[in-house]
């Protein structure tokens, strides 16, 4: 399995959706990579880059043309383009490498599984409560937005975990030390380390909550399809209008 890293220029915040994406459709987590800081930063700690493009030059020639330059990658790896293309043409059944729908992906729910945890929120009560999460085996809500979450509202029980707590103040493309991570969650009563406690983390797109799901992993928490999943959907699917979900809205 290829070994992947993946790193961004700074100021960018997809960088651990990406990561997880790989991890989610099948790829080896022992094999994808997510590099702390930016390439800046890589530049200027002195670490070789490519000054070409890999899309060819503009001199109108066969260099120029989309896909040039990437003719090595074609025949390996994620690219192997020959293998795809005889596989789907002259195969009865395509040998998929990566899982290829929600259904299928690892550590994703969809909207019936967090409706059926704040439910059972509602249902209880605020007696079962401790602290700001759920206590037992009921699922804690994680929502990693930053001002959204009061602006627009949030789901009932949700905890507030901005994602940019989770990052570095300087660079948010460098999460903070394990033990700053830790604290953030002891403060709104969250013990990742359990791995009985169902955690089910929620954004605003399904981009920066993959920050919190990359701070659970940091800290060890032993993660499973059951225990620790990210709702896809997230704000923009629940939050809709047309969209008959409990929901909290800011009060004026």
């Amino acid at each position: 399995v290829d070994h992947v890293i993946i790193y961004a220029k700074r100021g960018a915040l997809f960088t651990p959706r990406i990561w997880f994406l790989f991890v989610s459709m099948g790829h080896d987590p022992d094999r994808v990579h997510l590099m702390q800081g930016s390439l800046e930063d890589w530049i200027e700690e002195g670490g070789e880059v490519e000054d070409f493009s890999l899309l060819g030059s503009e001199d109108g020639e066969r260099e120029g043309t989309v896909g040039y330059g990437f003719e090595r990658f074609f025949d390996q790896g994620i690219l192997n383009v020959t293998r795809l293309f005889h596989e789907y043409y002259h195969t009865e059944e395509v040998q998929t490498r990566y899982r290829s729908s929600v259904e299928e992906a690892l550590n994703i729910c969809g909207k019936q599984d967090v409706l059926n945890a704040v439910n059972a929120f509602l249902e209880q009560g605020e007696s079962k409560r401790n602290g700001d999460g759920l206590v037992d085996d009921n699922t804690i809500i994680i929502d990693t937005r930053g001002s959204g979450y009061k602006r627009k509202g949030h789901m009932p029980s949700a905890i507030h975990l901005p994602y940019s707590q989770l990052a570095s103040a300087d660079n948010p493309l460098v999460l903070r030390p394990k033990e700053e991570l830790r604290k953030l969650f002891i403060e709104r009563g969250i013990d990742v380390m359990n791995p009985k406690q169902k955690i089910i983390l929620s954004c605003g797109s399904g981009v920066s909550v993959c920050h919190g799901y990359l701070a659970m992993k940091i800290l060890g928490r032993e993660m499973t399809e059951e225990n620790t999943r990210i709702y896809d959907g997230s704000w923009m699917e629940w939050g809709r209008d047309d969209e008959d979900n409990p929901k909290i809205f800011p009060t004026i």
